[in-house]
């Protein structure tokens, strides 16, 4: 429209500039001659002639070209068009996908993926909608269109896929796929977070554990995840070699254990366990005197009580030693009235074992009490009550009923008498 305009002002322009020329000198004329043939005409004739040739052959050529240009067009319009509905498409399928209309958004997502400029997302999104319908082929055949799509996409469809298996509880195949998308991308910090979560799910602590220090330096996880993940992976690695017995590899863990997680009472429990299954009674009894005079444990404590020392007698000055910072616990008065009995202390040990009963009953003192009264003080009357008892507590904890235990304070121990 522009250009029109611009035609017909210089036209207008030549026009004019003709008239004032033709005003101020004559008219003129023009004589053409070729071979033997001579035109002669005015010279306002011949101007206008020239100029009206020159705007037919201008707008003749742009005709011609725009003729040329037809096809052309006609294919980037048709593109442009395909363009726009694979657009509106993708934002439709991602519509009902959010909306969990998992099937329609599947439809919809691949009738113009492979006209889409964003086929890559399509083929993904359809891939998580099938997932979401359980269709494991259909997902897996989308991912792979995607990456035929897109090759330099191989990591990304990778996380997707691996993503998508964990989700469906494949950890095999999620642990391979992730494999092979680290050996492409060895410094993607999220790819070797979803490593370790799949080396959890198929409980492989060995791998796990050599994980831990790039979990650690890259701060994939927070503080709190990751030290509840470190704990439970060397509690369970630990618990691991040792129902493998091999006393070799066990040792060698727990000398390799930084501070703060030998100090952790789950792990110790584990590693104490191993120790006494293997008959190592001094360490065990060294390493749980050093750590339940800082930091107190009740499993430990009762740990502490199935020790086998060769020096009962000092085992038994230990735990009365802990009595006056632990008066009120039950564990510890179980395990100081059976350190008595080893050291045949019997009253001393009666008195230690019914205080235990009085703060929180538990099976095995009434087992203790009854054996004690039983054998040593010739009681089997009040020796079969506290069997009765003992059984009848051990069902009721086999049911997962919690006994009420009666409130007991400041229980008057006998801590010297011999």
């Amino acid at each position: 429209m522009k250009r029109l305009v611009l035609a017909l002002l210089l036209a207008i322009i030549v026009a004019v500039t003709i008239a004032v020329i033709n005003y101020r000198f004559g008219s003129g004329y023009v004589v053409v001659s070729f071979a033997d043939i001579s035109i002669e005409t005015s010279f306002i004739f011949a101007a206008s002639v020239l100029t009206l040739s020159f705007f037919v052959f201008y707008y003749a050529m742009r005709a011609l070209a725009f003729i040329v240009r037809m096809p052309l067009y006609l294919r980037l319009r048709a593109r442009q068009r395909r363009a726009e509905q694979a657009r509106q498409s993708l934002i439709k399928g991602l519509i009902e996908f959010h909306a969990g209309h998992f099937a329609d958004a599947e439809k919809i997502l691949l009738k113009q993926a492979p006209h889409s400029d964003t086929t890559l997302l399509n083929y993904m999104v359809a891939a998580r909608a099938a997932h979401q319908q359980g269709a494991d082929s259909r997902r897996d055949e989308y991912l792979k269109l995607a990456q035929n799509a897109t090759p330099n996409a191989e990591v990304a469809v990778a996380i997707t896929q691996a993503e998508l298996q964990m989700a469906h509880q494949q950890y095999e195949q999620a642990l391979a796929t992730l494999k092979q998308a680290d050996s492409l991308s060895p410094k993607n910090n999220y790819i070797k977070k979803l490593l370790a979560s799949a080396y959890e799910q198929l409980a492989d602590w060995s791998s796990l554990s050599n994980m831990l220090d790039d979990l650690r330096k890259n701060r994939l996880l927070a503080e709190t995840d990751f030290n509840n993940l470190e704990i439970s992976t060397y509690q369970n690695l630990l618990r691991q070699l040792s129902l493998q017995k091999n006393t070799q590899d066990v040792t060698a863990l727990w000398q390799r254990l930084p501070r703060h997680l030998k100090d952790n009472s789950a792990i110790l429990q584990i590693y104490i366990e191993h120790l006494l299954a293997r008959q190592q009674s001094s360490d065990a009894e060294t390493l749980l005197r050093n750590h339940l005079g800082k930091n107190w444990h009740e499993p430990l404590v009762l740990l502490y009580g199935q020790i086998n020392s060769d020096k009962p007698q000092q085992q038994l000055e230990t735990a009365e030693a802990w009595l006056p910072n632990h008066r009120n616990c039950a564990e510890l008065l179980l395990v100081t009235g059976k350190l008595c009995v080893k050291n045949k202390l019997w009253g001393k040990a009666r008195t230690y074992l019914e205080a235990s009963l009085g703060i929180k009953p538990m099976a095995e003192t009434y087992m203790h009490l009854a054996m004690l009264l039983e054998d040593k003080m010739q009681e089997p009357v009040k020796a079969q009550q506290h069997y009765q008892q003992g059984l009848k507590l051990a069902v009721r904890c086999g049911e997962c009923a919690e006994p009420v235990a009666p409130a007991a304070k400041n229980v008057a121990l006998p801590l010297r008498v011999v």
